[in-house]
């Protein structure tokens, strides 16, 4: 049986750190994935900003289970140098807030281009950001996202198949439902790569993003599968149930986004929506 630790996105409870802190005590969870800091992204942190975030979850005794960074998420067309500069400065961040798993993205695609025409330069790029990774003894997992080259199944398993056990794999299953994928497959499809899940649901009748178990996601399956593996296993909440402060950067066009709301799922504020994605986390649990 896996041993299943919560984690999750407290930037979408409060922009503030101490505001993440806060909703994450009152919901008794005892590590975030970190993605924002007081608007500052964890792919910015200087040294000075990581020591001052490691002191302080340290006193409220709240780990980082990985680095929610934005590593990947370019167009394969933009210059690469400066983001190998960033991945070092992610592994160093990692070091110094204890953890060695950062989330990265494979690319978001020329439009005049097919994804066979672009799988070289992708494969390419992920190896170099795998040879950094190796390097500083961090782990590289890939999550599904619209619009990357790894937005379906069958292109996440060419890239975990290309580079064996070096990437490992976050499975979101909203995301593969907003590219009419279905999750649960995509589970048993690259069961050998998953270490991690971002729970996160969405409704298919009108593609709203709602409570995990409320929607399509087979989440409660996925996590039965998940069950089955060894070691620790980190299930991750990421509500989007409300529009929370740096959402709008978090995707290629926000404005193609499901609405944030389905109508009987209304938050009055960020902590209040967090709760309710925790507690539909743990109902599934």
């Amino acid at each position: 049986m896996a041993n299943f630790i919560l984690s999750g996105f407290a930037d979408e409870a409060d922009i503030s750190l101490d505001g993440q802190i806060k909703a994450l005590a009152d919901n008794a969870m005892e590590y975030v994935e970190l993605r924002h800091a007081d608007g500052i992204n964890v792919a910015d942190f200087t040294r000075e900003k990581t020591a001052e975030i490691a002191r302080k979850l340290k006193e409220h005794q709240i780990r980082v289970s990985c680095l929610g960074s934005p590593i990947g998420k370019i167009n394969l067309t933009d210059a690469f140098p400066e983001h190998l500069e960033k991945m070092k400065q992610l592994c160093d961040t990692a070091h110094r807030l204890e953890t060695s798993l950062i989330r990265v993205f494979s690319f978001y695609l020329p439009e005049q281009q097919t994804p066979e025409q672009c799988r070289e330069e992708v494969i390419e790029r992920m190896g170099k950001l795998l040879d950094i990774a190796d390097a500083e003894a961090c782990s590289l997992l890939h999550e599904n996202e619209r619009d990357i080259y790894g937005d379906i199944p069958e292109r996440c398993l060419q890239l975990h198949q290309t580079f064996g056990s070096r990437l490992r794999g976050i499975l979101d299953p909203a995301n593969y439902l907003l590219v009419d994928a279905d999750p649960l497959q995509a589970m048993i499809q690259l069961n050998e790569w998953i270490d991690y899940l971002h729970i996160k649901d969405v409704r298919l009748s009108d593609k709203r993003i709602v409570p995990a178990g409320k929607g399509d996601g087979s989440i409660s399956e996925i996590i039965r599968l998940m069950d089955q593996k060894t070691g620790v296993c980190f299930l991750s909440v990421e509500p989007h149930l409300t529009h929370f402060a740096g959402r709008d950067a978090l995707e290629k066009d926000s404005s193609n986004t499901p609405g944030q709301l389905a109508d009987e799922y209304t938050y009055a504020d960020g902590p209040a929506a967090f709760k309710a994605a925790v507690q539909a986390c743990r109902s599934l649990l």
